[in-house]
């Protein structure tokens, strides 16, 4: 760590001054070597970023952020190819959240944070023009929120990504699971075979087997049934459908089979579940598929 006051831990975050814009890089040009002299955070918008931080090579996307600290040692290599543009700002900070880890441990490089944060960054900058007395004068309580629940995202994000099944996931897990989740989707009374899944996956059904098992814990046709049940407890909260016109949406043409797999699976029956839910009762969650398989929701 470089040469500045450690911010200390807290209960949010704290900043000193905040300033930042956009700008627009033409094929080629780069930014020469620099010593980072506060917090910045980069949001690349158009065009392939090199950042290099450290003697460290990182590929930014558009879409991608950047996360300075101070005492970073660092250069841009614009896109060779067409203009570049991204939005910045910088940020003094003299306190942030307990749950944040330590400041030298903060992620450098973030290929893709949820869409959500494109506009956030744009809101944050908006407020910034609009604040011509920053950085003389510290930014206000509700703007520091702002910026903290960008930065926690891109903490956040990074902890998920660093611990999530689908970066360690076998390509051919990746393709019977991208199958399983378009029939579910599309067509969930589609019949799915093990048969149809290795061939997906360009293995055999005994390999899939095995590769399924190691990354996910569950079979094949085991995460299958999972994927398609899902949608299930959303149903049974928000509509008042019959538990066979739900059996027959998630993919299940016996309502009698549909039960039993997720009465095994929640530990309640359908008809159970929902009353409970009616009656006022808080029904425990059970979440039983990783995080990124856990929506039919195409962001």
């Amino acid at each position: 760590m470089s040469d500045f006051s450690q911010p200390r831990k807290g209960s949010r975050l704290e900043l000193a001054y905040l300033h930042g814009g956009e700008v627009v890089f033409q094929p080629g040009e780069s930014l020469p070597l620099r010593v980072l002299a506060d917090f910045e955070l980069v949001y690349v918008i158009e065009g392939q970023v090199t950042y290099v931080s450290d003697g460290v090579a990182y590929a930014v996307p558009p879409g991608g952020f950047i996360l300075g600290r101070p005492g970073f040692c660092e250069t841009y290599q614009w896109d060779p190819q067409i203009q570049t543009r991204h939005a910045f700002f910088h940020f003094g900070i003299t306190g942030y959240p307990a749950d944040w880890p330590d400041v030298d441990d903060w992620p450098r490089v973030r290929s893709a944070l949820s869409p959500v944060c494109g506009g956030l960054f744009q809101h944050i900058l908006q407020h910034i023009y609009e604040h011509d007395d920053w950085p003389a004068v510290q930014p206000e309580p509700k703007d520091c929120r702002l910026v903290e629940t960008l930065i926690d995202t891109f903490m956040e994000d990074h902890r998920i990504e660093t611990s999530s099944f689908d970066r360690e996931r076998p390509e051919p897990v990746r393709r019977a699971l991208m199958l399983m989740r378009n029939v579910a989707e599309e067509n969930p009374l589609r019949t799915l075979t093990l048969p149809d899944l290795a061939k997906e996956a360009h293995v055999t059904e005994k390999h899939l087997c095995r590769l399924f098992t190691s990354s996910l814990g569950y079979s094949p046709m085991q995460t299958f049934a999972l994927l398609k049940l899902q949608p299930s407890r959303p149903l049974l909260m928000r509509t008042n459908l019959s538990i066979k016109e739900i059996s027959e949406r998630c993919g299940f043409e016996n309502p009698l089979y549909f039960s039993r797999r997720f009465s095994q699976t929640y530990g309640y029956s359908p008809t159970a579940f929902r009353e409970q839910l009616r009656g006022g009762k808080l029904v425990p969650g059970k979440n039983i598929l990783p995080v990124d398989l856990m929506t039919r929701i195409r962001w």
